[in-house]
């Protein structure tokens, strides 16, 4: 058993006898050395963690699965920035008949984070190696570790959509939205690989006016960068998919890029970071919890 079911079991024990808001404390302090307070919750971080636990939307599960979203993008009337698939979902690793795949492509898992597999040349590509990848994705439940019970419900299984060209260097636009409203923007760009496989990333912060806002501290492979960052051309487009994409959730996290001039569709996120943002200072934690309005502060 590996560590990750481990930890998990322990989580489960600990909601069991203490319940769901003490386990959370408990993986925040744990894992991120961070206190948070759910009786009471003041900061960004207490009030997106409350909400996971006790006021998520019913959609949040299906517009976290990163298959099903799609659907709602077009509800919303979006449509025009969604990556264009190659086929439907999938649900085993059998299902996928590799020599009609084109000589590009992405392999997403529907149900977690950091589940993508991107094959930019498939002349190098190691088969078993991706299928095996797929497999991991498969038998995990992402969210059992972490106090993120929205993800236990969502199907696990992958999609392949087109490569996107033309992506050195690609930069991902985050949009923090508080009750239907895009507060800033969470810029990671200068992506890197250590030796670990893993990935550095360095983080930006700049307010809708794209002014920088330096609250950020390093986190693990995450480092903060010098505000510097160019405007998008389409910032103010973005900012509207953002506000339309985000009206139904108290807080939701939207992700998008910006290619060749066009916008494209990444995903949204209810719980960033875990939901307890440990990139970010305690006083714009503080300050951006101020924004987020939740119905345990009007007493409903």
């Amino acid at each position: 058993m590996n560590k990750k079911l481990i930890y998990a079991k322990v989580l489960n024990v600990v909601s069991a006898i203490a319940g769901v808001d003490s386990a959370k404390v408990f993986d925040t302090w744990l894992r991120f050395h961070k206190k948070i307070n759910l009786k009471n919750p003041q900061t960004l971080s207490e009030k997106v963690s409350y909400i996971e636990l006790h006021e998520q939307s019913p959609l949040a599960s299906r517009c976290s699965d990163k298959y099903a979203v799609r659907e709602y993008v077009r509800y919303k009337g979006f449509e025009d920035i969604l990556v264009p698939l190659i086929g439907g979902v999938l649900s085993r690793v059998e299902d996928i008949d590799f020599s009609i795949l084109p000589d590009c492509f992405a392999i997403k898992a529907t149900h977690g984070c950091k589940m993508n597999y991107i094959v930019p040349d498939k002349t190098n590509f190691d088969e078993e190696k991706c299928k095996k990848e797929i497999q991991r994705w498969l038998s995990t439940t992402y969210g059992t570790y972490s106090m993120e019970p929205h993800y236990f419900t969502i199907p696990h299984r992958f999609y392949i959509e087109d490569y996107l060209h033309n992506t050195d260097g690609l930069i991902d636009y985050k949009f923090h939205c508080m009750n239907g409203i895009p507060q800033f923007v969470l810029v990671c760009s200068n992506r890197i690989a250590d030796g670990d496989n893993k990935m550095c990333v360095t983080l930006d912060v700049f307010n809708r006016e794209w002014q920088p806002i330096f609250e950020l501290i390093p986190s693990h492979l995450e480092i903060p960068g010098n505000g510097k960052m160019k405007r998008p051309r389409n910032f103010d487009k973005m900012i509207e998919i953002a506000g339309g994409l985000s009206a139904d959730f108290k807080f939701v996290r939207v992700d998008l890029y910006e290619i060749d001039d066009k916008i494209f569709f990444g995903e949204l996120t209810f719980t960033p970071g875990c939901g307890v943002f440990p990139y970010f200072t305690d006083e714009f934690d503080a300050e951006m919890g101020k924004l987020l309005m939740i119905e345990k502060e009007s007493g409903q």
